[in-house]
């Protein structure tokens, strides 16, 4: 029998997460959508990435649920979910990391190839990006559909019960998992640390940026500093996306690969209690993943934050409005010049 205090505390993470990770992941393409300036590439790949995500919460993470009230061991959802969770969780996973790696070379063309980022980084693109990782990974993972067995077993009071596996008990199983994990995994973070790196090296170096003219005059030299700083919070927010990515599915990969590599007298070493602890942990953390992003675009993303904000009704005050209603009418012109360059700004930015 699963634990209890294993049970429940899986039962209240899988709830939590849910319910803020699918209001996140929903409001998360409505603000893109409803927000004519942040409808660019960049913001097309993070709705990719919101879809990913309610996939997994919605398909996979009440499967927690189910199978933390049930005995151990044992399948309840019959044969078809029994292979369509697996394949679910497996190609979003693996559609994420595709996605997450065009954010990235995106981000590289837009920041350190600008000449190139109006022509390659375009929303087009961008659509067809998306399309084309999520057949990828979809066909990757295909295999997972034979690999997960479903059959009736004699439990041990002598009755049959239904379970179902997703063992790497042959050659071929354990390899298509390995190369799942090099390819979608290791892989891409080698690529992704490389990349934020050129990256974080071109904004310390490259204080002159490229931007385009300003409809009241020429750039100072504080609407440069402030393009350079919505650049900054862009490539902070989106790494800080990529590192919780990693961190997040890092625990249940190299509990797969301890599974496949490891001795079996090391596996079958682990008492049931602490086999479940490791499980759903790395399982939590999966899904943790999935409802994070949107919390992240908040706390990193002003545009994002001003988004959230005015679809829950909520309104705040522009910062000049209130310098304006406090000091009088004398500094409306050079105020609105100074808003206008730095809005152009940050559009072109994100537009990127």
């Amino acid at each position: 029998v699963i634990p209890a205090y294993i049970r429940i505390t899986s039962m209240i993470f899988c709830f939590v997460i849910l319910g803020i990770g699918v209001a996140g992941n929903i409001m998360v393409p409505i603000v893109i959508l409803k927000t004519k300036d942040m409808r660019n590439s960049t913001n097309i790949f993070l709705m990719n990435l919101s879809v990913a995500d309610l996939m997994v919460l919605l398909v996979c993470t009440p499967t927690v649920l189910v199978e933390v009230n049930t005995k151990p061991e044992t399948w309840v959802l019959g044969e078809e979910m029994c292979k369509i969770v697996p394949f679910v969780e497996l190609t979003v996973a693996h559609a994420s990391v595709l996605t997450i790696l065009a954010i990235s070379f995106e981000r590289y063309y837009a920041i350190c190839e600008p000449l190139k980022a109006s022509y390659v980084c375009t929303k087009a693109r961008a659509l067809i990006i998306c399309l084309l990782a999520w057949l990828f990974a979809a066909l990757f993972t295909s295999p997972i559909l034979g690999v997960a067995d479903y059959h009736h077993e004699l439990d041990l009071d002598g009755s049959t019960v239904a379970v179902c596996f997703t063992q790497a008990d042959t050659f071929w199983t354990a390899f298509f998992f390995i190369l799942s994990i090099v390819i979608f995994f290791v892989v891409p973070f080698v690529i992704l640390l490389v990349l934020y790196t050129i990256i974080a090296r071109h904004l310390m170096t490259h204080t002159g940026i490229i931007a385009p003219p300003c409809r009241y005059g020429s750039y100072t030299s504080g609407t440069q500093h402030t393009a350079l700083r919505y650049r900054k919070q862009v490539v902070v927010m989106l790494g800080t996306v990529v590192l919780s990515f990693f961190l997040c599915l890092m625990p249940f990969r190299a509990f797969t690969l301890w599974i496949i590599v490891a001795p079996e007298e090391a596996v079958f070493s682990l008492d049931i209690e602490e086999y479940y602890n490791l499980l759903y942990f790395c399982r939590v953390m999966t899904y943790i993943n999935s409802a994070i992003n949107p919390i992240l675009y908040n706390v990193m993303s002003s545009k994002f934050r001003d988004g959230f904000t005015r679809l829950c009704g909520l309104t705040s005050r522009n910062r000049a409005e209130v310098y304006l209603g406090r000091k009088g009418t004398l500094n409306t012109v050079s105020t609105t010049t100074t808003t206008n360059c730095s809005s152009g700004l940050q559009d072109s930015i994100w537009r990127r």
